[in-house]
């Protein structure tokens, strides 16, 4: 059964740290456990009846192909980041949306569960995110990034550079979701400090320039403001930017085959 939902897909990046893999395909097309993470994603969509799919494509674009999507292009994915990406997907912004980073694999639990979230703009947050990241690297602080949370699940803060694990209560995963209203506050947030040069040379306080913004540094400006919530979930995802985490996700998948459900755990 169809939904009303759209996801927006951002795969524009050349996945560099992946590299030799990443020379020919992009990254989102490297296999795990023999299924390309589009293919991941794209299944778990469809499967919790998403059927308008956005990708927004850049490096090597032309190997991304499937009747199910529809792509974007972002030209100059070389020079810019996440937000430009996005927003070379502005048209689609309306109405209930997910946004995905496009190296990432996560199970039909998880997606449901930030669709279930009822407030206007939720990301979805690991709160069992540490022995995933001793797995991924040998110190999990140089990787892992701030996120602090309040009450009624707020989001006070994310995307810094931590110097504790105390100061990560969860960590972002890569998964949003907005709802209409939700999607006016992200444009409107977008073209006011692209319009200002002040502002767009220093997005949201990040000190990046608007074109090389992280999505963490626009979802941090909700933050702030106390627009950002989350939904908590406990693994039932990877993220893959590394050899290593290729191995985890293949390893832990084949793993998960053996039980009812794909827990990623």
């Amino acid at each position: 059964m169809s939904n009303d939902y759209t996801a927006i897909i951002l795969a524009a990046g050349k996945g560099t740290r992946l590299r030799p893999l990443t020379n020919r395909i992009p990254k989102c097309m490297i296999p795990v456990d023999g299924k390309p993470m589009l293919e991941w994603q794209l299944e778990v969509l469809v499967e919790s009846g998403i059927e308008n799919i956005i990708v927004v494509t850049g490096y090597l674009e032309d190997k991304i192909d499937d009747l199910r999507i529809t792509k974007v292009h972002n030209s100059v994915y070389d020079s810019t980041n996440m937000v430009h990406s996005l927003f070379c997907a502005e048209k689609y912004l309306e109405g209930k949306v997910i946004v995905s980073y496009g190296d990432i694999i996560y199970s039909k639990r998880v997606l449901q569960k930030l669709m279930d979230n009822e407030q206007d703009m939720v990301v979805a947050s690991d709160m069992q995110w540490l022995p995933y990241w001793q797995k991924r690297c040998s110190d999990p602080l140089s990787d892992a990034e701030t996120f602090e949370t309040g009450p009624w699940q707020t989001v006070l803060s994310l995307g810094g550079e931590p110097n504790a694990t105390e100061e990560i209560d969860g960590q972002y995963i890569g998964l949003t979701k907005l709802s209409d209203r939700g999607c006016r506050l992200v444009k409107e947030a977008y073209h006011n400090c692209r319009d200002h040069s002040k502002r767009a040379d220093d997005a949201w306080g990040s000190g990046r320039d608007l074109r090389n913004a992280y999505m963490t540094d626009l979802l941090n400006h909700f933050a702030r403001t106390r627009e950002l919530f989350y939904t908590p979930i406990q693994r039932g995802w990877f993220e893959v930017d590394t050899p290593m985490d290729l191995d985890i996700a293949y390893r832990q998948i084949r793993d998960s085959k053996k039980r009812v459900d794909m827990s990623y755990s």
